[in-house]
């Protein structure tokens, strides 16, 4: 199959960029051009530090990512590699929205809920061109990011439903860290489950994969290669075609909340074992021209809970332990 062609015989994605990608910018399907564009080098010296490369953990449809630490320190960090040079403007851009949002006077806040740009730089090969990598790092509090679930992992061991109180401390941190993305005059356009880590034993929140983000003030239609089986998301968003926006990050994120209640995130539905202030403030939440102060709704959700159970108590989230895996979400 040659990828250069229309459409991807899989998802049927129209690939208009230039040069022909060896494999599908939205469902990763490859073609047999597929070659180089998994290695990476052993080592890269970024100034006056080396970086050891160890083992592939994750592959996403825009890039590889590889476990590295420093050889000076032993700090250990993430390496994130375009899989294609055609896929470079969105590594390029991931890295220019994380410095707006760590250059921030609140960031120390809110740094733990999002990954942080260490180097953005290109990756040379002799054989193919250069392609753009950016080297992360998680805040220390998250211990292990094998310990971490995205939220599409949460649905599939919780068929049935989280209780609201579940959700309620995972909707209560994004909206956190959403507020302050959009107080930075950015958004993140690709709030979905698999962007969207958690560790249900300290109750931490990762927002993760920012190759779609966007600045507000020159907003821009969100990358469809980020949207994947989550088309039907941005439809209901009104966010298809339309540029990103707060707006849409909430819709989005409420979305993800409806899912892990055993709803349909398309639709809005809810079962009806969910408490109706809980379905009328999500809903609220749903529309991509709605409300788009993530505060305040997280105010407004703060009372709603409030009302509902009272001072707010530790509740652990029991998932199954999590084998050590290769096949990380690519952050």
């Amino acid at each position: 199959m040659d990828l250069a062609m229309p459409k991807c015989p899989r998802c049927f994605f129209s690939c208009d960029r230039k040069g022909g990608l060896r494999f599908c910018p939205r469902c990763g399907l490859a073609g047999p051009r597929e070659r180089a564009a998994d290695r990476a080098p052993l080592r890269v010296a970024l100034g006056r530090e080396i970086f050891e490369i160890a083992e592939r953990i994750g592959i996403g449809s825009i890039c590889t990512l590889y476990r590295c630490r420093t050889l000076t320190s032993g700090a250990t960090g993430l390496l994130k590699i375009a899989r294609d040079a055609c896929t470079n403007d969105l590594v390029t851009n991931e890295a220019e929205i994380l410095r707006l949002l760590q250059n921030g006077n609140a960031y120390k806040q809110f740094r733990a809920f999002l990954p942080r740009l260490e180097h953005s730089f290109t990756v040379d090969d002799p054989n193919e061109a250069p392609r753009q990598a950016n080297l992360l790092q998680m805040h220390e509090e998250i211990r292990s990011s094998d310990e971490l679930y995205s939220l599409a992992e949460v649905r599939a061991c919780r068929p049935d439903g989280l209780d609201g109180r579940d959700i309620a401390w995972i909707w209560r941190r994004l909206l956190y860290v959403l507020g302050y993305i959009h107080s930075r005059g950015a958004a993140h356009g690709a709030v979905l489950p698999m962007h969207v880590l958690i560790d249900p034993r300290e109750h931490k929140l990762l927002l993760i994969d920012w190759c779609g983000a966007s600045r507000l003030l020159d907003a821009r239609a969100p990358a469809s290669v980020l949207a994947g089986g989550y088309l039907d998301w941005y439809r209901q968003s009104g966010g298809l075609r339309q540029p990103v926006t707060a707006a849409l990050d909430i819709s989005l994120g409420a979305r993800c909340m409806i899912e892990l209640l055993a709803g349909d995130g398309g639709s809005g539905e809810m079962p009806p074992s969910v408490d109706a202030a809980i379905q009328r403030h999500l809903r609220r939440c749903l529309s991509g021209w709605g409300e788009a102060n993530a505060w305040k709704l997280l105010d407004d959700f703060d009372r709603l809970i409030a009302a509902l159970w009272g001072e707010r108590r530790f509740k652990p989230l029991d998932l199954p332990r999590k084998e050590a895996t290769k096949q990380l979400c690519p952050i």
